[in-house]
């Protein structure tokens, strides 16, 4: 039963099931529904549904050489002082974190001289005869910094005698092989979708069925690209917390640093500043630590997931869709909400937080510790005495250690392995919730 508080947030008692209270902000309300209609569909249904073109991409192909291509500028529609822009834009929302070495720029540059054949890129027509690069941007980059001379030939197999050169440093006859190639692209044309919402889902399903250099695009990526918006551009900027970095072994200035991954070993010390690890590194690259703080605004409506966990990928995607939406206020306490939580709870527990607590063993942090964690450190009564839990940060670690270890005994332990339906959910969120509870009474 849900009533309207004086404030004006929705404070919602969920059933037994669920076992949690929360509070949403006026405007939050999240609508999903994950229930199944298996409506069995006649063939004369399905054979009308194809001949009106239902879920079908409009697409051209066309070929660019290599060096007009990337260089093209067009008019900026509106615009009274003659400014203008790259026809092929090459970072949109949907850019990835992935990022080529110059050795594998090279190899792609040395297939272009060979004309060994190149996969075409995928463009998006965001507006007439406008484009957007939905895959193969790591390829037009590549080419793109080394018409600028951003980077010298490294690690050619076959054309080694040209390593150590950028492109104007190439003999003329070499260069002007490289110039005249071309590279093919598939055009996902704007008559594909009659809507945004539409336009949107095409959008997806493009994404999750494309390969970009033989490595799939991970659920987060493709929200990035489909649902880019204010909520998403949230996530990705509080992805970028130091403390929560820390907390998932992120490197600090991952953006920055050159990809080594045979200098990352995979370990975590809670003594150190800063000790990234190879999976924390990997979540970067895959933008599951923007998926992670997405979770968190998320799961304050898992209640509306009749699946709890199980359909997570999907309860996301709607959520973000939806959350885009939100007023400038709710984002604004959302991103209050989340810096001060991480804040809070660095202080209690340092960069095991999201971590099974024992008494001895260093865990790696998990989602399955941190989507209860999150959510009952931000309980309003939580929030209130956040100053005085810290001050009792020791009581704290050894209830959660307590509570842990009574979850072990258990026959089906909610914080191993992959516990996603509701009823593990509650578990946790009561086990949780209970540990907390014990801290409250003694600072009360």
């Amino acid at each position: 039963m849900a009533k309207r508080t004086a404030k004006g947030r929705t404070s919602v008692k969920d059933s037994d099931e669920a076992s949690y209270t929360y509070d949403l902000m006026k405007g939050e309300e999240f609508g999903y529904n994950d229930a199944v209609d298996r409506k069995i569909i006649s063939d004369e249904e399905l054979n009308s549904r194809y001949v009106k073109g239902d879920i079908r991409i409009v697409s051209e192909s066309a070929r660019y050489s290599l060096a007009g291509m990337l260089q093209e500028e067009v008019a900026v529609e509106g615009d009274r002082h003659g400014a203008t822009e790259r026809r092929y834009k090459l970072d949109p929302e949907y850019q990835r974190r992935h990022r080529w070495t110059n050795q594998r720029k090279s190899k792609l540059i040395e297939s272009f001289l060979m004309n060994i054949p190149v996969p075409p890129v995928f463009l998006y027509e965001r507006d007439l005869a406008r484009f957007e690069v939905m895959d193969g941007r790591q390829r037009l980059t590549a080419l793109a910094e080394f018409y600028d001379n951003k980077f010298p030939l490294e690690g050619l197999e076959y054309w080694s005698d040209l390593d150590g050169r950028t492109y104007s440093e190439l003999p003329s006859k070499v260069r002007d092989g490289i110039d005249r190639r071309y590279i093919s692209s598939i055009i996902l044309l704007k008559e594909t979708a009659a809507n945004e919402e539409q336009a949107a889902l095409l959008k997806k399903i493009v994404f999750e069925r494309l390969n970009s250099g033989g490595v799939k695009l991970s659920p987060q990526e493709t929200r990035n690209a489909v649902y880019g918006g204010p909520l998403n551009q949230l996530c990705i900027r509080l992805s970028t917390n130091e403390k929560f970095r820390r907390m998932w072994g992120i490197p600090i200035d991952v953006e920055n640093k050159h990809k080594d991954e045979d200098a990352l070993e995979d370990n975590f010390d809670p003594n150190e500043e800063n000790s990234p690890t190879l999976s924390g590194e990997r979540m970067f690259e895959k933008m599951e630590d923007v998926e992670v703080v997405l979770r968190f605004f998320a799961y304050r409506h898992i209640h509306r997931s009749k699946s709890g966990l199980n359909k997570i990928s999907e309860f996301l995607d709607n959520f973000l869709s939806q959350g885009n939406k939100f007023t400038v206020s709710i984002l604004t306490e959302y991103e209050n909400s989340f810096n001060a939580t991480i804040d809070f709870l660095y202080d209690c527990l340092g960069v095991e937080a999201f971590s099974v607590l024992t008494e001895t063993k260093q865990a790696r942090p998990t989602k399955i510790v941190y989507d209860p964690i999150m959510f009952i450190a931000n309980a309003p009564d939580v929030v209130a005495a956040r100053s005085k839990i810290v001050a009792n940060k020791a009581a704290l670690r050894r209830a959660l250690i307590s509570m842990y270890a009574a979850d072990q005994e258990r026959s089906r332990p909610a914080f191993s392995g992959r516990r996603t339906n509701n009823a593990d959910i509650a578990v946790r969120n009561r086990a949780m919730r209970a540990a907390f509870e014990s801290i409250l009474r003694t600072v009360a």
